[in-house]
């Protein structure tokens, strides 16, 4: 097995590409990047004809990854990956874990990095584990899009943001320097991207949007912006009430930066789109319509049950976690 050495082309496996990933895959080729691609229900698309990505920020375009499988048991063997990208959905005891299904590009690895672009709060821990000499990057999704059959993506605005940080915070000095590199690259692909001292930060920031908008987009089948026109003022008080449940529990926990300005600020970005009529399918309704599982733990259980055992009331957001649940079980035909 051959390490790449620091000048050549940058090595990536992208972990699951659906939407984000086909999109992330596309920058990282623009910088540069030789690209594998595990994709599973888009494989023979992608392996035929690659993909279409319709989008305000980059055109509309045609494009292959280097090289297309379906697991990662199929990975070219003399490949070491500079970074592993993980754009999947977070099923928490899903069986085979994230951890065993990686391991083979992983194990005795130690210099590959793992950059988890997922949604959620504590999803780090067990890759962590699995992998302690590897360098984690957590990272922060902001790209509205949506693949509207397999190989086609369209991306719906020209937001195109990853945050990103180690984990944990304090990693050695090799771990930082990966995730700076790597935050180079997604910005000469042309997308944006940040690095933060403390990745949590921008991931509770980003939980106050996801665990209001998506159980409720994913009960009501309504877009964020539609949502709101439904009911006033009822609508907005209950995005806004699971909100401020959020900014409770993260004030409890100790995570900076998450208040009722950050509150308003993701608020704001529904408000706009009612104003617009371009409301927004947040990624739990998009699975609802596709009768595939949606990320509720990750997003909602995790939240619900930090708040039980801090000993924060968080009624609004256990009721949707109650209820989005139930949908969940229903649509895996395990709740008749």
């Amino acid at each position: 097995m051959t390490s790449p050495s620091p000048s050549s082309s940058p090595a990536i496996l992208v972990f699951g590409v659906g939407s984000v990933g086909a999109i992330y895959l596309h920058q990282l080729q623009r910088a540069g990047c030789t690209v594998t691609a595990v994709c599973r229900s888009n494989y023979d698309v992608v392996a035929h004809t690659g993909f279409t990505l319709r989008s305000p920020r980059f055109g509309t375009v045609t494009y292959r990854p280097d090289h297309t499988v379906r697991s990662v048991l199929d990975c070219p063997p003399n490949i070491e990956y500079d970074y592993v990208l993980v754009t999947t959905k977070v099923f928490p005891g899903r069986i085979p874990s994230l951890a065993d299904q990686l391991r083979p590009v992983l194990e005795n690895r130690p210099n590959t990095a793992i950059v988890l672009a997922q949604n959620g709060i504590d999803i780090e821990k067990d890759i962590a584990d699995a992998f302690p000499s590897n360098p984690i990057i957590s990272g922060v999704v902001y790209l509205p899009t949506v693949q509207t059959e397999a190989g086609v993506i369209d991306h719906a605005e020209p937001l195109d943001l990853l945050e990103l940080g180690t984990y944990p915070a304090q990693a050695p000095e090799s771990h930082k320097h990966k995730a700076e590199r790597f935050v180079d690259l997604m910005i000469q692909g042309g997308g944006d991207a940040v690095l933060y001292e403390d990745i949590q930060e921008a991931r509770w920031a980003k939980l106050i949007l996801n665990a209001a908008w998506n159980p409720i987009c994913a009960l009501s089948l309504c877009t964020d912006g539609g949502f709101l026109l439904t009911s006033e003022p009822f609508a907005h008080d209950l995005a806004w009430g699971i909100m401020m449940e959020i900014v409770a529990l993260a004030r409890v926990v100790g995570i900076a930066g998450v208040d009722e300005e950050a509150a308003k600020k993701r608020l704001s970005l529904a408000e706009r789109r009612a104003r617009e009529g371009t409301g927004r399918e947040m990624s739990m309704l998009q699975d609802v319509r596709m009768g595939r599982p949606f990320e509720v733990e990750a997003i909602v259980g995790n939240a619900v049950r930090l708040g039980r055992r801090y000993g924060v009331l968080m009624p609004r957001l256990e009721t949707v976690y109650a209820l989005a649940k139930g949908r969940l079980d229903a649509l895996m035909g395990a709740g008749s």
